[in-house]
């Protein structure tokens, strides 16, 4: 058989990529030399949202307490950042602390139930998180207006008390009632993000400052209450932002960096892809992996990483049983908790669950509708939760509480405390 000279090459070119990939495919690889000696942490950390509070499938602080005994750390979602003001505000006073005009002046709400929480549990710890994906533009605005150092103190003072301020319903005098609540936080969780992975220079310089003036204040308010103060950092799994900002120069001032590792695709893209792989066979800069290893490669050890795993999926809708094919945005494109995925697609005859075996994670197709969805499960909690302790990471934290079952069945898949 002859072979032209374009043959040979296309040949070449397949056994060279073939190569490449099977190197590239060795994973999840083994830990860098230089943290050999490393061990796992059991940090087993879950996020609660005061906004589930609401709504007809509401997920109250009391239903933590079937799972509380798994977890190490609570991190309450969200104080927001104040724009305007410059100062660091509860998201929902009412939600949080019952905050009704002139009407109740005791402390209420979810954190009166997540002291009560800490009772029956002592050894959760309790982080309060600020910023988040919908605010952190805030932060940004904060430092542009020369705001930031009023924002560093309010920060730290939310967490002992809140000033609420309003209207008297019957004087129409602006008052305030002052709830107080030194026994409940542990600590922060500061969650700044960048639309589209980018990193303002002025941003990466004001993140500097922010992180180490959050520890130098947390450690004097731990002399005060006589307890330790946390802070852990949320950390976006895309380069462009991990390597835009001065981690080596605050990795002595954070407990652990919370790895948002979901998210690597999602039904706002243009494509069909996996959620949360571990590893990724078509572009290995979107796996777990891959960003585990860069972010080690910075100078952050295994220890201080803590690795999320989301509790949610991506429907896509008019797609094809293919990673990278396109789908519509219809009604039913979206975002979806594992509870509603479970109900819906898992326990349907008319959709087939599938498993990838490279990026370790489930999905679901839908041939009728032509529905794809990309979920965890908990078979594949079980291989992140054990990719994180042969990783030597400091352990696993869950996006966000209200999105496991009933049961709580992906949260328990983690080994006992």
């Amino acid at each position: 058989m002859k072979f032209s000279i374009v043959s040979v090459c296309f040949l070449l070119s397949i056994l060279f990529f073939t190569h490449k990939g099977y190197s590239q495919l060795t994973c999840p690889s083994p830990v860098p030399s230089q943290y050999q000696d490393a061990k796992p942490g059991n940090i087993v950390a879950a996020y609660f949202a005061s906004w589930d509070t609401y709504g007809k499938n509401k997920y109250e602080v009391n239903d933590i307490e079937p799972v509380a005994h798994k977890l190490t750390h609570v991190k309450y979602a969200f104080a927001k950042p104040n724009a305007i003001t410059g100062k660091c505000e509860l998201l929902d006073p009412w939600a949080d602390v019952r905050a009704d005009l002139e009407r109740r002046t005791k402390l209420g709400g979810n954190f009166a139930k997540l002291i009560e929480l800490k009772k029956k549990f002592p050894h959760l710890k309790i982080l309060l998180s600020i910023g988040g994906g919908a605010d952190s533009k805030s932060i940004s605005e904060i430092v542009r207006k020369g705001m930031t150092d009023t924002f560093i103190q309010s920060c730290v003072d939310i967490l002992d008390s809140f000033t609420y301020q309003f209207v008297h319903s019957k004087t129409g005098n602006r008052e305030s009632i002052l709830f107080e609540y030194p026994e409940l936080f542990d600590g922060i969780d500061f969650d700044w993000e960048w639309l589209n992975n980018n990193v303002p220079p002025a941003d990466a310089v004001a993140f500097e400052k922010i992180i180490l003036s959050l520890r130098q204040l947390l450690n004097d308010r731990a002399k005060r209450v006589k307890r330790k103060a946390l802070l852990t950092v949320a950390i976006q799994p895309n380069a462009k932002v991990y390597k835009a900002l001065p981690l080596g120069k605050v990795v002595n001032a954070v407990d652990w960096f919370n790895l948002m590792a979901y998210n690597f695709a999602t039904s706002g893209g243009h494509s069909v892809g996996f959620n949360a792989p571990l590893c990724n066979q078509w572009v290995p800069r979107y796996g777990i992996d891959h960003v585990c290893n860069g972010l080690m490669s910075l100078g952050i050890p295994p220890g201080k990483l803590v690795l999320g795993i989301p509790l949610y999926g991506h429907v896509y809708d008019q797609a094809q049983e293919k990673i990278g094919s396109p789908f519509k945005q219809t009604g039913v494109t979206g975002a979806l908790t594992y509870d509603l995925i479970k109900a819906r697609y898992l326990n349907n005859d008319a959709c087939h669950q599938r498993w990838d075996a490279v990026s370790k994670v489930p999905y679901v197709y839908c041939p009728a509708d032509k529905l794809f969805v990309s979920f965890d499960n908990q078979k594949s909690v079980q291989e992140k939760y054990n990719f994180a302790q042969m990783k030597s990471l400091g352990g696993v934290v869950f996006w966000k509480l209200s999105g496991d079952d009933d049961q709580h069945s992906l949260v328990h898949v983690v080994n006992e405390l």
